[in-house]
């Protein structure tokens, strides 16, 4: 906390003039304001001095003149107009100082503990763009890879289609040969079985001269036997004549 009171000196007028210690800070009051000409005070560059009011430690409220200079730097001349408050109040603005001091540093922690989480919580933005920009390019991968995945999936079904179209036509293709290779088996069925009737007739046919060739055998053993006993009786027959000859003969 600061206190002008150290390095002030009073007059015999009851002004309080210091030029050890720069001017103190100030707030606007609309009473005590401006240049002040009519006062014989002077800075250290010999120029008016210009009215301000204390707001700062126990000399808050006290009124005094300072170094008006804008374009030079301000001399550290202070002559206060106001005297110095009493203890009790002093006291009472030390406390009140206090209190404010400890107020701004409570605030000052405060800000920096905001300061911290506010890092914090930008290293943490930071983190959920970087994670959100790989996620979005993961996202545009997957996309693409799904958009491939789509076009393939058109190829394979185009393809598919095609083989669907393809085995169609072979089984279209396979069922007329299918129909075709049924007609050829019919026909040929239809052949077997009438060759097996034409051997079967054919059989049947040999059958019967086979049962002619028997009968045929058996007439011509009869024939055989018939022709054997017409020799015989043509031998009989022969020796007969040859023996009546032979009785006329000797009946000559």
């Amino acid at each position: 906390m600061v206190s002008w009171s150290d390095g002030s000196s009073s007059s015999s007028d009851g002004y309080s003039v210091t030029s050890e210690a720069p001017a103190p800070a100030t707030i606007f009051c609309s009473e005590w304001t401006g240049l002040a000409p009519d006062i014989a005070a002077r800075c250290e560059h010999q120029c008016v001095c210009e009215k301000f009011v204390c707001f700062e430690s126990v000399d808050s409220g006290r009124r005094y003149l300072a170094c008006a200079q804008k374009e030079i730097p301000k001399c550290k001349f202070v002559e206060w107009i106001d005297p110095e408050w009493p203890d009790t109040l002093k006291m009472s603005l030390a406390r009140v100082w206090a209190m404010y001091d400890d107020e701004v540093k409570l605030r000052l922690r405060e800000s920096v503990v905001l300061a911290e989480e506010n890092f914090r919580v930008v290293k943490e933005k930071e983190k959920m763009a970087n994670d959100l920009r790989f996620f979005k390019l993961d996202f545009a991968k997957m996309v693409g890879d799904k958009e491939q995945a789509v076009t393939e999936l058109g190829n394979a079904r185009l393809a598919l289609s095609d083989l669907k179209e393809e085995l169609q036509k072979k089984k279209m293709a396979d069922k007329s040969t299918t129909s075709i290779h049924q007609v050829v088996r019919a026909k040929a069925e239809k052949e077997m079985d009438e060759m097996k009737q034409q051997m079967e007739s054919m059989k049947e046919e040999l059958d019967k001269v086979v049962s002619q060739r028997d009968e045929l055998k058996k007439e011509k053993k009869k024939l055989e036997y018939m022709i054997g006993d017409l020799f015989r009786h043509k031998e009989e027959t022969k020796s007969k004549i040859r023996r009546l000859k032979e009785i006329l003969d000797e009946s000559e």
